[in-house]
C-alpha cells in the first residue's frame, strides 16, 4: 500500500485514540484494520450505481475481480445479493467487478491500483493494444490539418507513453493529453459552481460549451464526450427540454453498449431512461423496445421482485402514462 495512504490511516487511528481515550488502544492494530477495510469493503450503491455507503461482507470479499464479470453484486438496503449475469458452470470461478466498468482501460487500471493495489489482466484488459479500445480516450491529432486521433501503438500502458496519430503518424507524449484536459478545468469549475447553487440554466449553458470543447479535443465516441452528454441529458430534463435530452441520450447509447456487457445493470438503467424519453418525444416502438431491453437486464441483475422490474413488466402502461402527461417529462 502507498506510503501516503498508510500515513492517512495513521492519522485516523490517532484521532480515534484521542476520541476513545483508551490507554490500551493499539495504533498498529487500528492502522491494520483501516488497511483491511480499504481493500475489502464494498461500496453500497443504488440502481443508478450511485454510492450510498460502505459495507464489509467477509464472505463476498473473497470473490475475485474481472472487467468481464459473470456475476454482479447488488444491494437491497444493507443486504448484499450476488446474482449471476451468465450461466456459471460447475468448477467455474465466480467473478464480479470491484469498480465502475464504464471507463477506459487506463482509468480502470488506475482505479484498481489506487483502491485494491493490483492491475487486472482479464481478456478485456488484454485488448488494450487494440486501437479500437483506445478510441475511447483518444485525442485529436491536429497536426497541420490532420483529422486523425492519437493512440498508443506500442500495445502497453504507461503514463509516459508516446502517442502516435493513427492517420499521419505524428508522435506526441502523454503531456499533450494533460495539457488538453487542463483547458477544460475553468469551464468545469464554473459548471460545478452552478450545480452547487442549483442554477440549472447556468450549468446547462456552461456544459454546452464543455461539450463543444470536448468534441474539439477528443474522438466523438470517447468516454469524455459521453460523460459530458450524460450530464447534459439530466440538465435538459431539469430545464424541461425533453427533445434535447432524448437527442443526447441517443448519442450516449452506442458508447454505453461499447463499454458495458450485455447484462450490465448500468446499461439496463440507461435503456430504461432511453425508453421513457422515446415514449415522450420519440418513436413509441423504440420506446417499447428499450423498456423491454431494460426489463430483460434488470430482471437478471435485480430479480423479479425489484420495484423497477415490476413496473417494467407493464411497458404498455408506462408508455400510456407518458403519453397522457401534460409536461412531457418522464
Amino acid at each position: 500500500m502507498e506510503t501516503e495512504k498508510v500515513v492517512a490511516f495513521e492519522m485516523k487511528a490517532e484521532i480515534v485514540k484521542q476520541m476513545l481515550q483508551q490507554p490500551r488502544f493499539n495504533l498498529d492494530e487500528a492502522v491494520n484494520t483501516f488497511c483491511k477495510i480499504s481493500c475489502n469493503a464494498h461500496a453500497i450503491v443504488d440502481i443508478d450505481m450511485e454510492p450510498l455507503g460502505t459495507g464489509l461482507y467477509p464472505v463476498l470479499s473473497i470473490i475475485n475481480h474481472s472487467c468481464l464479470p459473470n456475476a454482479v453484486l447488488v444491494f437491497e438496503g444493507k443486504l448484499a445479493v450476488l446474482r449471476a449475469l451468465l450461466p456459471v458452470g460447475k468448477g467455474d470461478e465466480v467473478l464480479i467487478s470491484y469498480i465502475d466498468l464504464c471507463q477506459t482501460t487506463r482509468d480502470r487500471w488506475d482505479d484498481l491500483n489506487a483502491k485494491y493495489h493490483f492491475i487486472c489482466s482479464c481478456r478485456r484488459c488484454c485488448k488494450f493494444d487494440k486501437i479500437d479500445d483506445q478510441i475511447l480516450d483518444a485525442l485529436r491529432c491536429k497536426h497541420g490539418k490532420c483529422d486523425g486521433f492519437l493512440v498508443d501503438k506500442q500495445g502497453f500502458y504507461s503514463r509516459d507513453l508516446k502517442l502516435e496519430c493513427s492517420k499521419c503518424g505524428h508522435v506526441r507524449t502523454s503531456e499533450a493529453e494533460k495539457r488538453a484536459k487542463k483547458k477544460l478545468e475553468p469551464l468545469l469549475d464554473r459548471a460545478g459552481s452552478y450545480l452547487d447553487n442549483l442554477n440549472y440554466e447556468g450549468a446547462l449553458s456552461t456544459y454546452k460549451k464543455i461539450e463543444a470543447a470536448t468534441l474539439d479535443l477528443f474522438h466523438p465516441s470517447s468516454l469524455s464526450v459521453m460523460l459530458v452528454r450524460k450530464l447534459l441529458t439530466k440538465l435538459h430534463m431539469e430545464t424541461g427540454d425533453i427533445q434535447a435530452a432524448l437527442e443526447c441520450c441517443r448519442l450516449i447509447t452506442p458508447v454505453r453498449e461499447r463499454l458495458l456487457q450485455r447484462n450490465d445493470p448500468v446499461l439496463g438503467r440507461h435503456y430504461y431512461l432511453r425508453g421513457k424519453l422515446e415514449g415522450v418525444k420519440g418513436d413509441k416502438e423504440d420506446g417499447r423496445d428499450y423498456l423491454i431491453r431494460a426489463r430483460d437486464i434488470l430482471e437478471i441483475t435485480h430479480g423479479t421482485n425489484f420495484p423497477l422490474v415490476t413496473e417494467l413488466l407493464h411497458c404498455e402502461r408506462i408508455l400510456g402514462h407518458l403519453g397522457q402527461g401534460t409536461s412531457g417529462r418522464p
